[in-house]
């Protein structure tokens, strides 16, 4: 019996933000533990629920949208890791072509508090985005608060989907590599991949905004040994990119793969 109260008191331990519900989305940021430990990171996570009909967007937004923004308000030593940014899916909005999510989407964040924090912590941030439909774009935000105790690890409901969704965000395969050259109004793009691997299959998203015109679908032809694929430039795009990072998905990766060139 002491067994099963104290199992139920695991899963019952949620530390969560009030939801802040505007425009069209509602956001909440959860953690995988009710506790932390100094100087130890913890997975936490915004948390973003789109409605029916409605989408939000992705790091690169594409020709219209707007990323989330999160702005961090931490104790004295407190610091936050990079947003993560699950892959996306492509839409169009009123004839503009744009990066995105629906449904729901968590964005991880690892949180790592300073040797010797101690005592209970209150974590703040403002996060805002925007949601759109076919026919209009309302914009929406949130003041968010986490609160945590310190103590031995305390797993939260959230913690087996904060995991899944980290393990999941694209990252670097060992053998991708990416050259970039300017052709004027195009921009060649040579990709080596790993043996086992259909880069013909990819499919290819350009997280770095305004390089790539967002319109144009990516696909790589296979020439020697590597891979090529000839594409438009973003109208926004001034002179030649100082770098570009792609996501790739599918084609027998081993998991959503990210790569960068830089000039």
């Amino acid at each position: 019996m002491k067994f099963l109260l104290t199992l139920a008191a695991l899963v019952a331990a949620v530390p969560a933000s009030a939801a802040v519900r505007s425009g069209h989305a509602t956001a909440e940021w959860v953690a995988s533990s009710a506790t932390y430990q100094a100087s130890k990171p913890i997975l936490t996570a915004i948390r973003l629920s789109v409605d029916p009909g409605w989408h939000a967007y992705w790091v690169n937004p594409g020709e219209s949208g707007m990323k989330p923004g999160i702005e961090w308000t931490l104790p004295a030593g407190w610091t936050a890791g990079p947003v993560g940014w699950p892959v996306p899916i492509r839409f169009e909005t009123g004839g503009l072509a744009g990066f995105g999510y629906v449904g729901e989407v968590l964005l991880p964040v690892t949180l790592t508090p300073p040797a010797g924090a101690s005592g209970p912590v209150a974590l703040e941030a403002k996060v805002t985005w925007l949601t759109c439909s076919d026919d209009a774009c309302v914009p929406g935000e949130g003041a968010l608060k986490l609160e945590l105790k310190p103590g031995e690890p305390l797993a939260t409901a959230f913690e087996p989907l904060l995991t899944k969704v980290s393990a999941a965000l694209p990252k670097p395969v060992e053998g991708l590599a990416l050259e970039v050259k300017d052709d004027g109004k195009k921009l060649s793009l040579t990709l080596r991949a790993p043996s086992g691997t259909d880069s013909a299959a990819f499919e290819v998203f350009p997280a770095t905004p305004q390089v790539l015109d967002s319109a144009a679908p990516i696909r790589f032809v296979k020439a020697g040994e590597a891979w090529t694929a000839s594409v438009p430039k973003s109208e926004y795009l001034e002179g030649t990119p100082e770098s570009l990072e792609l996501v790739l998905t599918g084609g027998g990766l081993p998991h959503p793969a990210t790569v960068v060139w830089r000039k």
